[in-house]
């Protein structure tokens, strides 16, 4: 199999100029000039520039996929609206990090295992259904950032001993963005669901106490905010006013970390076992249903199995040993497998000529 590799970069706070996007199209002869997004599809080379390079000199987002089992997803931040420090705790040398380049903070997440040799998925289409955890984090959601922290407690960098990072809120109730990140990164839905045991629910900012402090706002301040909103020169305009509202109070309060990535991994494998049993007794009771549900027709079954015998072919017989076989769990299920076996018996010495229907019958067990 050739190599894959997939580079998505998009702009959402603004569009590129003509120029910038000259720029970027040279990198490639398959890159048409685009305002807000560039793709790079590799089978033989790579990418002629840094792809973190890229990012911090034009865009907000990007998404990378490999086929040897490697993800990452980029973000730019403006560094005023960022909080580095509580980013930082999440992070993990060559996984996670936070690097502030110019006016810029740039979040690089990555998910790599070089055993990995699990389906893998072409890259169009998914940052699309990513690029909303650039806001959260803006606003202070920092349910991508701990998810990627458990991405890679597998990972010899993070240690059985080592606490997890601070729980943010609403871990239980997940976007699909957060959904999508999880199918992205290969996240075990097992070790999410304890881990969101500790999460409290998500506090919304009401209009109520938007208004209340919008009040509070001198002439000037207010006179001063509204200039900057009319000038339009600023993409995070909204949420820099709502910091300046809230500002006692504008982080989402998180869990302090307590359990240990060993704590974590047992009550997984724990939940994994619950999820496994569950499944598999409503695969059962589903079962049951379907059987009491043929019970009434057994008898209507067994005519339409010989029919589809009687018919010879191919297709008909398997169509009929499909019925015999859950006219057989229904005998078990009822305790009536003598019978079963009489009525059976008495097909085989019927239809003994039809050695390609008797040699089903042999090989699925029936009596």
């Amino acid at each position: 199999m050739s190599e894959y590799q997939y580079y998505e970069f998009q702009a959402v706070d603004r569009p590129l100029t003509a120029e910038e996007q000259q720029t970027v199209s040279n990198l490639s002869s398959r890159v048409e000039p685009h305002p807000r997004r560039a793709v790079f599809v590799y089978h033989y080379s790579d990418l002629r520039t840094s792809a973190k390079k890229l990012l911090a000199s034009y865009y907000d987002a990007m998404f990378y996929i490999a086929n040897w089992g490697t993800t990452r997803l980029m973000f730019r931040f403006p560094q005023h609206l960022i909080d580095i420090e509580q980013i930082e705790l999440y992070c993990v040398e060559n996984y996670i990090t936070c690097e502030t380049i110019n006016d810029y903070v740039v979040l690089d997440m990555r998910w790599d295992d070089e055993e990995w040799y699990g389906d893998w998925v072409e890259g169009e289409g998914y940052l699309d259904g990513l690029i909303s955890l650039r806001d959260d984090i803006l606003r202070q959601d920092y349910r991508a950032l701990y998810l990627a922290w458990l991405s890679v407690t597998h990972t010899w960098k993070i240690s059985e001993d080592d606490i997890e990072p601070p729980v943010p809120p609403g871990l239980q109730k997940l976007t699909p963005a957060l959904r999508r990140f999880m199918e992205a990164f290969h996240l075990d839905e097992s070790l999410v669901a304890v881990a969101a045991l500790a999460s409290s629910p998500q506090q919304r900012i009401l209009s109520a106490q938007l208004r209340q402090h919008i009040e509070a706002l001198s002439r000037a301040e207010c006179d001063e905010w509204l200039l900057r909103l009319a000038q339009g020169k600023e993409a995070q305009l909204s949420l820099a006013f709502q910091r300046h509202l809230l500002a006692e109070h504008h982080a989402a309060p998180s869990t302090t970390g307590q359990r240990t990535v060993a704590e974590l991994r047992a009550l997984a494998e724990a939940e994994a076992k619950r999820l496994k049993q569950q499944r598999a007794a409503e695969a059962e009771a589903q079962r049951i249903r379907a059987l009491e549900a043929l019970a009434p027709k057994a008898e209507e079954t067994w005519t339409f199995a010989e029919q589809l015998i009687q018919q010879g072919s191919g297709r008909s017989y398997d169509e009929a040993l499909q019925l015999l076989v859950k006219l057989h769990q229904l005998a078990i299920h009822q305790g009536t497998e003598a019978a079963f076996a009489t009525r059976l018996r008495q097909i085989r010495t019927t239809y003994s000529r039809r050695a390609a229907m008797i040699r089903r019958l042999d090989k699925a067990n029936l009596p």
